[in-house]
């Protein structure tokens, strides 16, 4: 591999994880405003009145929150792996499971991204709103596949990370280790 190559994959790597970061922030700050949301709410309950819709927003944010989180954890592999039976036949073989795991997760977020883009195609063209605030409901559904696509991004990366761990000789490590 050359130099060149090298510094633009660390430049991807930086990348990638201020995107991821900068995601985590957005969503703590989601979850952040869903709690602050509840308890207006539920304080105005006891004294006028709850906040109207107020169900709709910590919903949709919450959804947003989730979504926002899944390229974090996927960037630190975070995501369920079972190590036992495959440790004890060496690196090479974490290294091949780990590659595979990496790969099937990109394809079902891949799966899961082109599903929720007919999702939102059909959010926008039905008109559908939020029962009470009456919302349109293709905004959140457009938040989440913006969040899907950088997801599909970073399992992407992941893929390309792993091999060239595989290249180099390395041990691709999972959550516990995480590089």
């Amino acid at each position: 591999m050359t130099r060149g190559s090298a510094s633009a994959f660390d430049a991807l790597d930086r990348f990638v994880h201020r995107l991821a970061g900068a995601l985590v922030g957005f969503s703590g700050l989601c979850l952040l405003a869903a709690c602050v949301l509840t308890g207006v709410s539920i304080i105005g309950s006891l004294t006028l009145r709850p906040v109207p819709g107020e169900i709709e927003l910590v919903e949709a944010l919450c959804g947003l929150a989730v979504f926002g989180f899944l390229p974090f954890c996927q960037l630190k592999r975070g995501h369920v792996g079972v190590d036992l039976l495959i440790a004890s036949f060496g690196p090479k073989a974490m290294n091949a499971t780990q590659l595979i795991g990496d790969i099937v997760i990109a394809v079902l977020f891949a799966l899961i991204a082109w599903r929720h883009g007919i999702g939102l195609m059909d959010k926008l063209d039905n008109g559908e709103t939020t029962p009470l605030l009456l919302l349109p409901i293709w905004w959140g559904y457009a938040l989440a596949m913006i969040l899907l696509v950088v997801n599909v991004f970073i399992c992407l990366f992941i893929i390309l990370a792993d091999i060239r761990d595989i290249r180099r000789k390395a041990v691709i490590v999972s959550a516990m280790g995480a590089h």
